[in-house]
This record gives structure tokens, sequence and C-alpha cells, in this order.
């Protein structure tokens, strides 16, 4: 039988697990900037990007979409955590 405090826990337990994850789309976001202006300004100068800039910034984007995908769904595991069967509904 749960106890009375297991939704206190869980609500506690996603708190902590909320934060942890804006934490790393806090950093996820500063890396996709840092991307973005580099790439902006590689093409502004005319000069486009060299090869080996140009691997990086596939690789970067490749990171950058694997990193969002995964914070995704650890988002969508703490919510039914919190909420409980309320957001099995969630895709």
């Amino acid at each position: 039988m749960p106890s009375r405090n297991e939704p206190a826990k869980r609500q506690k337990q996603g708190a902590i697990e909320l934060l942890d994850l804006y934490d790393e789309l806090t950093a996820l976001n500063a890396c996709n900037s840092f991307v973005m202006q580099a790439l902006a300004a590689a093409l502004t100068t005319g000069n486009g990007l060299d090869e080996r800039s140009a691997t990086g910034a596939v690789f970067c984007a490749q990171w950058l979409n694997d990193r969002t995908v995964e914070l995704e769904k650890r988002l969508k595991k703490i919510l039914l955590q919190v909420h409980g069967s309320a957001w099995t509904g969630v895709s």
C-alpha cells in the first residue's frame, strides 16, 4: 500500500529532475546559439566554410539534435512521474 507521502515524494523528485533538465536545456541552448552565430559569421564573410569547419558543423548539428530528442524524452518521463496516470495520454 502506497504511503500518504508518496505524491509529495514524487513531486519533490520531479522538481529536482526538472531543475537538472533546465540546466541541461540552458547549456544546450548556449551551444546551439554559439554554433548558429559561428555559421552565420562564416556565411556572411562570403568565404563559406572550409571542409573541416563544415564537417564540425555537421557533427555539432547532429549532437544538438540528439541531445534535444533525449531532453524531450526526459521531460516526458518527469511529467509522467510527477503526474502519474493523468499524463499517460502524452505522446
